[in-house]
């Protein structure tokens, strides 16, 4: 199991169901309409303050990543959580549980195991997608190292007729001021217009593009799941055991007197516990699983229900309320679902990543698809990174001359505006051109004039072609983010060799910017980048990576 319970989206997804268990569990039926208002209140309090200890955990470094301290954490969280619920509920004339106790002990365990669900079930999902795409695309880029041009053929010249198509219209209008004298106010027109073509046309085609590179992660759904986790998983009994007898035990405190309640799930405790090491036992030995589990549901349900009856009538022990035995049957099942479920997704994750790994042909589409999914993805990286960084680099450059009325920088920009737009971009594509060497210093080449940038290899060794195209996109797309949207005007990027990966440093002089709509920059760099630690300085912005291998 992975760690990661201290997530803000986690926290505030589980509001409603703080107050859904104050307002059906807590809150002593039944409530008036005004009683209803202060339980909801008094749950929103509590939910809220447990928001302190929550942020102070996140900032302790050696708790967070290890499941089992973050487990330990969680419980001081849902205790601080208890003890509001008590002390607030209190302070509001709200009738509270005795021992008082008992409240922040069940909150204690509750609140630990809400995290642990949504973040199995819904989180582990999230990261699963993420983990599948990028070890996804890092498998197709090894078995496409170079594009077969023949079999792609078609599909390059379907995109290249509709890239020529989305370009002519700027191109006619380039060449039409190609070699003539241009005033400023000119000048400054055309940089609108490239600026807006780009938007317009440009970012929208490599979107599309980029579309056809979508890809499929399996999903497990919810009758599936709910079988996968019955019969062909290991129940998770034993992790049951605690949660449900402290639940049990304060629901029952507020029916029946605290020493019967506390007997009662002593004594369902002991029976569950040997329930759970008999089919720990038997799973070891036993072949048909659907028919082990099975039984196993059963006795762990019932066998506490059945022995409490004939020791109830046998020895005329205190009985139980029906109602209490049935919620804490609910509970358990609920809680054996839960636990279950959680765990059936990260087997299910396991298995898809294995057979990803291991027998790649067997999951991913075939050799033709794979050649068309390569080709589009490769020319909606090269209009969201050549095209649009040079484009808007040359727009920059006439917007500058405008303001300068220097006739010079324009015809420069008018001249790089015109060299991008009458190459051949399928060879920048699938052909000989595409160099990640040659890429890298066109990307300093591009901003010439409007950044200085500066690249530099320290102790790397011999990088890999795959991972020298890589870096290119990387640094192209972080530097065309500096120059764009922070206006920065120098910027240095440092490359080194780390524990067999390449690590980067990426230095900037831009202002502060805020995260913007995710599109397909974003999209790129996840596929592409792990361990991104952002810092903001007075003089820019320093930020670190890794590129995945």
């Amino acid at each position: 199991m992975k760690p990661g319970l201290f997530n803000w989206r986690y926290f505030f997804w589980l509001i409603p169901v703080n107050v859904f268990t104050v307002l059906v569990l807590i809150a002593p039926p039944p409530l008036t309409f005004g009683e209803a208002i202060s339980w909801t209140f008094l749950a929103l309090i509590s939910h809220a303050l447990m928001a302190i200890p929550f942020a102070i955990f996140r900032r302790i470094d050696w708790v967070i990543g290890k499941l089992r301290y973050e487990i330990g954490a969680m419980a001081i969280v849902g205790a601080i959580r208890g003890f509001a619920i008590l002390d607030v509920g209190l302070l509001m004339d709200l009738p509270q549980l005795e021992p008082y106790l008992l409240r922040p002990l069940n909150s204690a365990v509750v609140v630990p195991t809400w995290f642990l669900v949504i973040h199995f079930l819904i989180g582990s999902r999230l990261e699963f997608a993420e983990d599948y795409r990028v070890l996804y695309l890092k498998l197709v880029r090894g078995n496409i190292e170079r594009i077969n041009v023949g079999k792609a053929s078609a599909n390059v010249k379907e995109i290249e007729q509709r890239i020529n198509a989305v370009l002519e219209p700027l191109r006619d209008k380039i060449e039409l001021l190609h070699g003539n004298k241009i005033s400023a106010v000119r000048l400054a027109e055309e940089s609108m217009i490239i600026q807006s073509f780009v938007e317009e046309k440009i970012r929208p085609l490599s979107h599309e593009l980029w579309q056809r590179k979508e890809i499929q992660v399996p999903r497990l759904g919810f009758f599936a799941l709910i079988t996968f986790t019955l019969f062909r998983t290991k129940l998770p009994i034993a992790l049951t055991i605690f949660p449900y007898t402290i639940f049990s035990l304060v629901g029952l405190a507020s029916i029946i007197p605290l020493s019967d309640a506390f007997w009662y799930q002593s004594k369902t405790a002991a029976l569950l516990m040997i329930i759970a090491y008999l089919y720990k036992y038997f799973y070891e030995r036993i072949s048909e699983k659907a028919v082990l589990n099975t039984l196993a549901i059963i006795l762990t349900l019932f066998l506490p229900l059945v022995t409490s009856r004939l020791m109830d009538s046998l020895l005329d022990f205190e009985s139980v309320p029906a109602l209490g035995e049935l919620v804490g049957l609910v509970w358990i099942f609920l809680l054996l679902l839960s636990f279950g479920a959680s765990l059936a997704v990260s087997k299910y994750h396991e298995e898809i990543m294995s057979v990803l790994r291991n027998q790649l042909k067997d999951v991913v589409i075939d050799s033709q698809a794979k050649e068309s999914e390569e080709v589009s993805a490769r020319f909606a990286k090269y209009l969201h990174g050549e095209v649009q960084s040079e484009l808007l680099s040359a727009s920059m450059m006439l917007s500058q001359a405008a303001k300068e009325k220097n006739s010079r920088i324009g015809r420069r920009g008018i001249e790089k505006t015109a060299e991008i737009l009458r190459r051949d971009h399928s060879q920048y594509v699938v052909g000989s051109e595409l160099v990640p060497e040659v890429r890298m210093q066109k990307i300093i080449d591009a901003w010439a004039g409007i950044a200085k940038i500066e690249i530099e290899l320290v102790g790397t060794g011999v990088i890999q072609e795959d991972s020298l195209a890589s870096l290119s996109d990387v640094v192209e797309e972080l530097v065309s983010n500096s120059v764009r949207h922070g206006g920065a005007s120098e910027i240095s990027v440092k490359v080194s060799r780390k524990a067999g990966s390449l690590s980067v440093i990426f230095k900037d002089n831009g202002n502060k910017r805020g995260k913007g709509k995710p599109g397909l920059g974003s999209s790129l760099l996840k596929s592409l980048i792990t361990e991104v630690k952002k810092v903001e300085t007075q003089d820019g912005s320093v930020t670190t990576f890794q590129l995945i291998n």
